[in-house]
């Protein structure tokens, strides 16, 4: 196993790891597109970006576009090549601003998450039918791990956080 440090808020970050990860030379068989940042406060990504949307969907699209021909390379007709993208439930409730993507005009912590979310699924959707459409062995696919007890909750409400950890141990993974 070796690290390779990669900032999914940092499109310079994304590129350079990239650029090592393809310096190695080695296949990629699968891709996990699994971090994120949830209800944070108004805040930007060093591009400039909305945090929820810079991270939770860009990072992960740049990524995944930027690696989608050593997957191409790696996917078999016997053994394709996959990218598993997390999203959420909330991605139900998500509305695509697309006059305001960046949440500039009025933010709400859970509308920026919640679409953020919803532009992945999109995403991971359209890819997937791109892939089919020109015969690629390498297949997209979106899921939502349920309710996880993870440190993605740091930002709620701290009522909220007394019940979550009073009843995490019974509801979360």
């Amino acid at each position: 196993v070796e690290f390779l440090y990669c900032d999914l808020a940092s499109m310079k970050s994304i590129r350079q790891f990239v650029h090592r990860f393809r310096a190695k030379n080695c296949p990629l068989h699968v891709l996990v597109n699994n971090a994120g940042v949830m209800l944070v406060p108004e805040r930007r990504t060093e591009d400039g970006f909305e945090e929820h949307f810079g991270l939770n969907y860009l990072g992960h699209f740049l990524l995944t576009n930027l690696l989608l021909d050593t997957l191409k390379q790696s996917g078999t007709h016997s053994h394709n090549a996959r990218i598993i993208t997390v999203s959420s439930a909330t991605h139900y409730v998500g509305k695509l601003h697309l006059d305001d993507l960046q949440s500039r005009c009025s933010y709400s912590p859970h509308g920026a998450y919640a679409q953020s979310k919803l532009a992945l699924v999109l995403f991971t959707y359209r890819l997937q039918h791109l892939l089919t459409a020109n015969g690629s062995h390498v297949t997209a696919n979106v899921v939502d791990p349920g309710v996880v007890n993870t440190e993605l909750y740091k930002h709620i409400f701290w009522v909220v956080k007394v019940v979550k950890w009073m009843t995490a141990w019974l509801f979360f993974k």
